[in-house]
């Protein structure tokens, strides 16, 4: 059994080669929602799959109280499981003042507040760096102690300073996906996945404790880009942990924070 912690499946097709893909090892996925799209489109298509599930989105720079209602009532009715922020794409850090009733919304509905951290996609060249950086997490985890939040793709290549603000903050958690795409050759990939297990070995040398707060996940988002790939995160988890160890990665600390309240 194993749970998808973030994906961008937003179609029947994406979905179909996903499926191909995982088969019948994925039993549920994490559907991100992106903050330019129709989070409305995007549930409607949800809605058809069980095994799917959404986490929504809001505009920063929207119309933040209309999008906090909204987001509210998709908590209410158990529409969306968690809410993700796009701080790079969007220029803002996550300890902005204006980030901090979205945080009180998620604590409240104990639902997990997703930041997209670390190396960024960005094919319009629009998105900034400094905005990424995993340590402006740190602080609105101390001032939102019984929010969850989850720094995205172990903010790849941030992994020291992630583990470093998941050690000291109970409240935060990371996931795998999105540092390994198929932009490289077979040997280049292959040789990637050997240095992500080596970097997360020397991550969890430092912070033993730390496995119990790491979740599966992909970054799918379809044939026709390089997050395309599945089995090699499967490998990575298999290669990192070991026993219950892994079972809390493919499903178990997903399950807690995306489904149980």
């Amino acid at each position: 059994m194993i749970i998808d912690a973030h994906t961008h499946i937003h179609n029947e097709q994406i979905l179909k080669d996903y499926s191909t893909k995982g088969g019948r090892r994925i039993s549920r996925s994490v559907v991100m929602a992106w903050y330019k799209d129709s989070l409305e489109e995007l549930l409607k298509f949800v809605d058809k799959h069980k095994n799917l599930v959404v986490v929504g989105t809001i505009d920063v720079f929207g119309d933040l109280g209309g999008q906090l209602k909204n987001i509210e009532e998709l908590f209410k009715r158990k529409r969306a499981v968690g809410l993700k922020l796009y701080p790079g794409y969007q220029h803002f850090y996550p300890s902005d003042k204006e980030i901090w009733p979205i945080a009180e919304l998620c604590q409240e509905y104990e639902r997990p507040l997703i930041f997209h951290s670390g190396d960024v996609y960005d094919p319009e060249g629009s998105a900034l760096l400094k905005y990424t950086e995993p340590i402006y997490i740190d602080e609105l985890a101390v001032k939102f102690p019984q929010c969850k939040i989850i720094v995205s793709h172990f903010g790849f290549p941030y992994f020291l300073e992630t583990a470093m603000i998941m050690s000291r903050n109970a409240n935060v958690y990371t996931e795998l996906s999105g540092v390994i795409d198929s932009s490289e050759t077979l040997r280049e990939k292959k040789r990637k996945l050997i240095e992500y297990v080596q970097d997360l070995e020397r991550v969890f040398a430092y912070y033993p404790n730390l496995k119990s707060k790491v979740m599966f996940g992909t970054d799918y988002g379809g044939e026709d880009t390089p997050l395309n790939l599945v089995q090699p995160y499967i490998d990575l988890v298999q290669r990192v942990f070991i026993g219950k160890e892994r079972k809390n990665v493919f499903y178990r600390l997903a399950e807690k924070l995306f489904f149980e309240k």
